[in-house]
């Protein structure tokens, strides 16, 4: 119910509450319309907008009728705009230097990172060469052979912390072997391990469905291709 004023002919106004239908509108605002009681008679009606601004009115002449009110049409109320996210990134290189050359920037790494996070966050990414991405993986998870991206997860709250480990040479290997960019790659790469340290996982079909449809949303938006495209 919503209340508004009407005036009788001599001009004295009263309050009366009325039933309302809201239709929302394709462009995000909302039209009201009140229906007023039935023994009121043959009124002018006087009725404000939450903002204060006057309504559009629709009166039949007969007082027999019933008499349409339309609300005035409210803009909605203005988003506040999401806080941004607090990432401390640090980014190490055990590279050559010709490798370190090709490492996209700090910027694109952060903006990777990011476009993955839902809460803040503590992330150290490491590039190695391919003998300690092998070491690593043999320790870590029983493989004799390095890997493209390993995640380490230390903590989900109160914000998330980790390392994200990339063997550098597996990293252009595959893009090459994949035909894409190297930044194309790498960005899947970062927003894949992202996901890994909030929890994220593939261990089951229906995580891997779940995690790999999340990441082709993510890439979507950074402007990249779905990575799973066309597999089955």
């Amino acid at each position: 119910m919503k209340t508004i004023t009407v005036l009788n002919s001599k001009g004295k106004r009263r309050e009366i509450e009325v039933a309302s239908i809201e239709v929302p509108l394709a462009d995000g605002r909302s039209l009201r319309i009140a229906f007023p009681p039935g023994d009121i008679g043959d009124l002018v009606v006087e009725a404000h907008a939450e903002n204060g601004a006057p309504v559009m009115l629709m009166q039949p002449g007969a007082a027999n009728l019933a008499t349409l009110h339309v609300l005035a049409v409210e803009a909605p109320a203005e988003k506040a705009a999401p806080t941004p996210l607090d990432l401390e990134l640090d980014v190490q290189k055990e590279l050559s230097k010709e490798e370190k050359a090709d490492v996209p920037s700090k910027a694109d790494l952060r903006r990777w990172v990011l476009a993955a996070l839902e809460t803040d966050a503590e992330i150290t990414i490491r590039f190695v060469g391919e003998e300690e991405g092998k070491e690593l993986n043999a320790e870590y998870r029983g493989k004799d052979y390095a890997t493209n991206v390993l995640s380490f997860s230390y903590s989900l709250e109160p914000l998330v912390t980790g390392d994200l480990v990339l063997s550098w040479p597996v990293v252009v290997r595959e893009a090459r072997e994949q035909g894409k960019s190297i930044a194309e790659h790498l960005a899947h790469l970062i927003v894949h391990g992202t996901l890994h340290l909030q929890g994220w996982d593939h261990e089951n079909d229906e995580d891997a469905a779940d995690m790999e449809e999340r990441e082709g949303e993510i890439l979507a938006a950074l402007g990249y291709e779905d990575p799973y495209a066309g597999e089955e």
